[in-house]
């Protein structure tokens, strides 16, 4: 009789990777259901960026360039309160209530028990997005680049999510996140485009702008739909893409800095 013999790395990798998989997976619909659960979470992930981006509803004239802002807008806001402020909330209710030290104690990695609630709120922000961009698209509004808003709506869910981890290490409870989310929250509404254009600012204070984590997007959303770069002046072809990878470095810098901090500052036991 013959026997196979089987690796030791054939025989453990391949369920390794399922069983991460499974938990995984079980951790987001896990997350999804403590979410639809939430009244006020939902009603803030879903009502809230579409009052805003009716607040800027008369900002422009020509239905065109009222489809840009209002993606703008409904993007940007969606990023701020669909994905980062209620990320915050979740991971710091979660924080109190043992759940996520809990979790730590058994099999979940740190990056699967602090990603799985950002699942759900990504799918929700997807959806947001798309309805922006049908809207704008109903008003006449030009999409040059669609690759563009999908840049746009990656890099900035990746950015913002990263910032939740941040913001929730050092956040102590569930209500003091509306005072630690505010700052950020703030400086995106001025220094990102919606309500001040950055051409009316100092051009050192304009630059400063550029490398927050709210702006690229913007910008993006910008080059994807007028076709222009950070200067406004118009691009296309190659000049297109290079304005487009300068954008994204600093939505990668935001990404990269803030997973690494957020990992390593992130606390696990009750601050309250």
């Amino acid at each position: 009789m013959t026997t196979r013999t089987v690796s030791p790395a054939t025989a453990t990798d391949v369920p390794a990777r399922g069983s991460t998989a499974r938990r995984f997976w079980a951790l987001v619909r896990g997350e999804t259901t403590i979410l639809l659960r939430n009244r006020t979470a939902v009603f803030t992930a879903v009502a809230l960026p579409f009052l805003v981006g009716f607040a800027f509803f008369g900002m422009s004239q020509d239905r065109a360039g009222l489809g840009v802002v209002l993606t703008m807008v409904l993007v940007g806001t969606a990023l701020m309160f669909v994905i980062y402020y209620t990320m915050v909330t979740s991971l710091v209710g979660r924080r109190e209530q043992l759940v996520l030290k809990r979790l730590l104690a058994g099999e979940p990695s740190a990056a699967e028990i602090l990603g799985a609630p950002a699942v759900p709120l990504w799918a929700l922000f997807a959806i947001q997005a798309m309805i922006a961009i049908g809207g704008a698209l109903l008003l006449g509004t030009p999409i040059l680049h669609p690759w563009a808003l999908t840049l746009a709506v990656i890099g900035g869910a990746a950015a913002w999510t990263a910032l939740a981890v941040v913001s929730a290490a050092y956040t102590k409870t569930v209500e003091s996140a509306q005072l630690t989310t505010l700052p950020l929250i703030l400086i995106s509404l001025l220094l990102s485009g919606f309500s001040v254009p950055l051409e009316w600012l100092p051009g050192p204070v304009a630059r400063i702008a550029h490398a927050l984590p709210m702006t690229p997007v913007v910008d993006l959303v910008k080059l994807a739909t007028v076709g222009v770069g950070t200067d406004g002046a118009p691009v296309a072809g190659t000049e297109a893409l290079a304005a487009a990878g300068g954008m994204l470095l600093p939505l990668l810098a935001w990404t990269v800095g803030s997973v690494l901090l957020g990992l390593r500052r992130f606390r696990w036991d009750p601050r309250s």
